[in-house]
C-alpha cells in the first residue's frame, strides 16, 4: 500500500512505510513544548487500590487534585486481561489489506482505521485502531472468517467485566463529594441504561525517530470516564499544569502491572461544576518497544443533557457550565481539538 491511499482513506499504517526518514506528514513540532518528568515525589500519580477502606476519600481527592489515577485490586481477573492484549496482537499483526476490510466508512464509525478526530488534525499520528461501539462480531468475521469466535468470546468478556467496574467506580467517585444515593439516582449514573460505552483497541508501534511522531496529540477525553489498560509498554503522558512544584510539565505515566489509568474527562468536569477536572493527556512513541492499549470510554447516551449537579453549584456563583449533550461537545472537539469544554464555560463577568 502506498503512502497515499493510506492518506486518502484517513487510515495509519506506520508498520508499513519503508522511508530513510520521516515523511512531512507525519512529522510533528512543538513535541517538546514542556519538560517530561518521571512520576516521582510530587509528580507521583496515584495508585487506588480498590479495597482500601478509604476509597471514596482518595477517589475524591485524585479526581480534584489529578483528574488521573491508577486503580489496582480492581476485580478483573488478569487471566482475561492476558487474553486482551494476545487478542490486541493478533488483531494488528494481520496484514493492512485484511484490516482493511473493516475500515471504517466514517471517522466515528466503528471498524478499524485512526482517531476519529485525525482529520482535523495539521498531521498524522503514528497509530492505528480498532473501535467496536456494540459487537466486534460482523467485523471479527471478516478479519478471520474461519476463527472469529475467539476475539468475540474475549471482547464480550471484557466489556462485561469494565461495565461492572465502569458503573462501580463512577458511583465512587459522586459518592465522594458527598452526592446521595438518591441525587445519584437522578444522573446518568442512576440509570446505566443512559450510559454510551465504545472501547478502543489501539497500536503504537516503534519508531527509529520518536522524537518527531505522536501516537495521539494533546487532548482531553469528552465523556465521562476512561479506562485505559496496555501491554506493558510505557508511552501515555499527562500534563501537569505550573504549581508550587514547577513548572507546566509532561508527566509520564508508570506502568504498574494488573493496573487500569483512569481519566475524568469532560462531562465529568461539567457535571461535578468543574469540582473534578478532566486530563491533558497524549500517546509518545518509543523507539524500540511496541505498545497496545484498550482504551474503555463511558459517556451519556447521545439525548442525554448534561449539567452542573444542584447540590454542587455555589448559589452566590451559580454553575460554571452550560448544559451539554455529548454530541454537541463532540462537534466542538472537532472544530477546536483539545480545547471543546471552554466552548459551554459560562462567563462569571
Amino acid at each position: 500500500m502506498s503512502l497515499h491511499e493510506t492518506r486518502k482513506i484517513k487510515l495509519h499504517q506506520p508498520e508499513n512505510f519503508q522511508f530513510d526518514s520521516i515523511p512531512d506528514s507525519h512529522a510533528w513540532d512543538n513535541l517538546h513544548d514542556h519538560p517530561t518528568v518521571e512520576p516521582v515525589g510530587p509528580d507521583t500519580i496515584p495508585i487506588i487500590d480498590l479495597s482500601d477502606p478509604k476509597l471514596i476519600e482518595k477517589i475524591g481527592k485524585a479526581c480534584e487534585g489529578w483528574g488521573v489515577f491508577l486503580i489496582s485490586n480492581h476485580g478483573i481477573e488478569l487471566k482475561l486481561l492476558n487474553q486482551l492484549c494476545s487478542q490486541m496482537h493478533r488483531l494488528f499483526a494481520l496484514p493492512a489489506d485484511v484490516k482493511l476490510k473493516v475500515a471504517k466508512a466514517d471517522s466515528f464509525d466503528g471498524g478499524y482505521g485512526g482517531d476519529p478526530f485525525s482529520r482535523f488534525l495539521p498531521k498524522y499520528t503514528w497509530s492505528e485502531s480498532f473501535t467496536v461501539l456494540d459487537s466486534p462480531l460482523e467485523h471479527a468475521k471478516k478479519l478471520w472468517p474461519n476463527d472469529f469466535s475467539s476475539f468475540c468470546d474475549v471482547m464480550e468478556e471484557y466489556k462485561t467485566a469494565m461495565n461492572r467496574l465502569g458503573r462501580r467506580l463512577m458511583h465512587a467517585m459522586l459518592l465522594s463529594l458527598g452526592v446521595s444515593e438518591e441525587e445519584i439516582n437522578d444522573t446518568p449514573f442512576g440509570d446505566f441504561s443512559k450510559i454510551k460505552t465504545v472501547y478502543s483497541l489501539n497500536s503504537y508501534p516503534p519508531c527509529p525517530e520518536a522524537d518527531r511522531v505522536l501516537g495521539l496529540p494533546p487532548h482531553s477525553d469528552t465523556g465521562f470516564v476512561t479506562f485505559v489498560y496496555d501491554n506493558g509498554v510505557s508511552g501515555l503522558q499527562i500534563l501537569r499544569r505550573e504549581d508550587d512544584n514547577g513548572p507546566t510539565r509532561w508527566v509520564t505515566v508508570p506502568v504498574v502491572p494488573n493496573t487500569f489509568v483512569v481519566n475524568v474527562g469532560d462531562l465529568m468536569q461539567v457535571l461535578t461544576n468543574g469540582r473534578f477536572h478532566n486530563m491533558v493527556h497524549r500517546a509518545i512513541i518509543g523507539k524500540t518497544y511496541h505498545r497496545m492499549s484498550a482504551a474503555y470510554f463511558f459517556s451519556p447516551e447521545l439525548d442525554v443533557k448534561v449539567s452542573p449537579l444542584s447540590k454542587l453549584i455555589d448559589p452566590g456563583v451559580g454553575p460554571l457550565y452550560k448544559t451539554v449533550t455529548w454530541p454537541e461537545l463532540q462537534t466542538k472537539r472537532s472544530l477546536s481539538y483539545g480545547h471543546a469544554l471552554d466552548a459551554f464555560k459560562i462567563d462569571s463577568n
